[in-house]
Parts: C-alpha cells; structure tokens; sequence
C-alpha cells in the first residue's frame, strides 16, 4: 500500500467529474460482504485504507490525470488558462461536459509549454502580430491587418469545392503564420466527448506557440468563422474559452472581426436588398448565400442582426431554427464530415485532427533527439507507443 493525501484521490474523481458509484465502476471496485464497492472507495478517499500501487494506475486512466499527481502533498492548482469568454449558462451548465473540457485545456496548455520551450531553446521567431491589436482600433483595421499578414483571398475561399475544403485553406494560411491550429473535442476516448453546447473553441496567446483548438462537434461550416474569430483573439492577445452567444464586448468583436473578414460589408448589403418579406422567406437568402460562401447561417444571421438589417426578433427565430436543424442534422453532418476519412486509418484522422504545424514540429524535434517519444505524446495527445506511426507513417 502507498501513503498519499486523500484529498487528492477525491479532487482527482471529481475533476473527471465522476460521482462515487461511476468511479467505483471504473476502478473495478466490487462489493463484498463486509464492503460494498462505493464504501471501499469512500475508505480510499477518507485516508481508512490506502490504494496499492495497481489502484493508482487504474485512477490515473479513470480520471485522465497523470500518475504523478497521485504523489502530490496537496492537490494541484488551476493553471492560469485565460478569461471564460462563454455566457453564465454555458459555464455553469453540462457538469461533465465542463469537467473534460477542463482536462482538454489542461493537456493543450501543457501540449503549448513543451513546444514553446523547445522554440524558444532552437530562438524561434517571435510573432508580432500576438497582442498587436486593441478594440479601440476598430474592427476594420483589425480585420484588414489579419488580411494583410495570412494573405488571406476570399475569392480562393468561396471557391473552394465545399466548407470543409474552405476551412482548409484558411487553416493553411493561419498555420503558416506560426499558429497552431487544432480540431479537439474529447480526452481520446469518445466516451469522453465534449458536446458543443459546453464550447466553441479556445485560444493560448503566445508569440512564440499560440494555439487554437477548435470543437469539431460543431458543424464544418462554421469551422472557418470559428478559426478566426481565434485569431482576433491573438491579435488582442487573450486566451480564454469561447461559447456561443456571448455579448461581451471582447466577443462582439473577435465576431465582427471574423465576420468582416469572412462576410465583407458590400455582401452584406447585397444581401440585405433581398432580405424582403417574413422572416421565412430571409431565411432562404440567409441559406443560399450561405451555401455559395461556404460559411454558417447562424453566423451569417447574427451578423446581419448586429448591422441591424434584420430585427433581433428575427435573428432570435432564425437562431432557434438553425440551432433545431443543426441537432437533427448532427448524426448526418458527422457522418459528412467523416466522409473524407472513410477506411482511412487512426493515424490520418489523428493528423488532420492536429494539424500538419504540430505534426511537422514535432516530428522534426523527435528525428534531432531533442523530443523524447513520451513528452512527444504528451505533445500530441497520445500512447508513446503511437508517436512514431503518426510521425512516420513510410517507417510503420
């Protein structure tokens, strides 16, 4: 038997956000005459008996918490991972939900540290671009700097084939720039998805390793808009977690940024001129147009309600309408969005889930030696035992 704190035995379960009879599950606790399996955990986490070295190792995979905590005098502190840019609802709302994406951002921030140190040991470049910006400067000089330095081509990305080909234009572009473009919604398993009603995306400013980490739960369509209003999130320097239907001025305007970018004023008044008649009938515009631009229609109606060329009653109506569509489309768009990848193995999924940046990287920082097979799963999220495969796939 090992002496630890219990505290952090129950700290650990209820960070995974697992209840007593959950966990007692997982462990592979039973009952017993004298015990029933949830008393035997209650005796683990009061300091009445201690856990062997095997019950560690289970607690560290059912709590998806590294064995070293367990070791730990006190249990761990937060790390400092920006402002909650999301609405109350969305924060205080889908317990689970919120526990994982906790854990989520726990493992990119220590993802972006062992990058970040690696880059600034080889004196990688530093980005000006990160904390160059300010809302007093307006959202027109924002977007067009943000323009400027992806060398962004709108007419490139309406003309790609579908949303998905769209977004992966303009992630090349922001990847190139030195960001870090990532498609994240659960702990590796997905028994632990993070649904997209708990977030959108989230963002860790750095002018040397900034990350972004977008919710693939959410439809391809708005992955792009999604991407970009990240970036104004650099350009401002924050990092925080985003939600959906925030009026928090520092959201209001990485909106507006993504959206002047993406949805320029002069579409937005040719739009508007057919925007006649029921709100009905501005759906249909807000539809097709949305279609020939390879964006979302819900981004496309709030922005339209924020020029104030459709009423708020009617972007409250359109939301809702769209909101009902994208869950019963959900099952659909995900078999849609997988579509690309159908028979394609773990490895090609995994790769395009993290972008070629970090894959690239990471792959050259492992063939000099300077990166370990363990940290590089760390980096990447997965079992030692899979880096070289995911790196290497001409060796597997």
């Amino acid at each position: 038997m090992i002496e630890v704190n219990p505290e952090i035995l129950k700290w650990a379960r209820e960070t995974a956000a697992l209840d007593m009879e959950e966990a007692a599950r997982k462990l592979g606790l039973r009952d017993s005459k004298r015990r029933t399996a949830v008393e035997k955990l209650e005796d683990l986490e009061c300091g009445v008996t201690r856990p062997s070295s095997s019950q560690l190792a289970k607690m560290s995979q059912a709590y998806y918490q590294p064995p070293i905590v367990f070791y730990l005098q006190q249990p761990p502190k937060t790390g400092d991972r920006g402002e909650d840019f999301r609405p109350e609802y969305q924060q205080r709302t889908y317990h689970k939900g919120n526990a994982h994406l906790n854990l989520l951002m726990r493992d990119v921030k220590v993802s972006q540290s062992i990058i970040r140190d690696l880059l600034e040991e080889s004196r990688g470049e530093r980005l000006e671009f990160v904390n160059s910006a300010a809302v007093s400067m307006g959202v027109e000089a924002v977007a067009l700097d943000i323009i400027e330095t992806l060398d962004f081509d709108i007419d490139k990305f309406r003309s790609a084939s579908n949303a998905r080909k769209a977004f992966d234009y303009i992630r090349r572009l922001i990847e190139e720039s030195g960001i870090f473009v990532l498609l994240l919604s659960d702990l590796g398993s997905h028994h632990t998805t993070i649904p997209g009603e708990v977030f959108r995306s989230f963002t860790f400013a750095d002018d040397l390793a900034p990350y972004i980490v977008i919710n693939r739960q959410h439809a391809v369509s708005g992955w792009s808009f999604t991407a970009l209003h990240e970036v104004a999130h650099l350009w401002l320097g924050k990092s925080g977690v985003s939600g959906d239907r925030s009026d928090s001025e520092n959201e209001r305007f990485c909106n507006q940024v993504a959206g002047t970018i993406l949805f320029r004023p002069i579409d937005r008044s040719n739009l508007a001129r057919r925007l006649n008649g029921e709100c009905h009938c501005i759906r249909n515009e807000i539809e097709k147009a949305a279609g020939q631009m390879n964006l979302s229609r819900a981004m496309l109606a709030y922005l339209l309600m924020l020029d104030k060329k459709i009423s708020r009653e009617c972007w409250e109506t359109l939301h809702e309408h769209f909101e009902r569509a994208r869950v019963q489309h959900m099952e659909t768009d995900r078999k849609r969005r997988n579509s690309k990848f159908a028979g394609a193995s773990y490895y090609t999924v995994r790769r395009y889930h993290l972008g070629n940046r970090l894959i690239d990287l990471t792959r050259y920082y492992v063939s000099t030696g300077q990166l370990s097979a363990t940290k590089a799963g760390v980096v990447l999220g997965v079992a030692p035992t899979r880096v070289h495969p995911l790196l290497f796939p001409e060796r597997a």
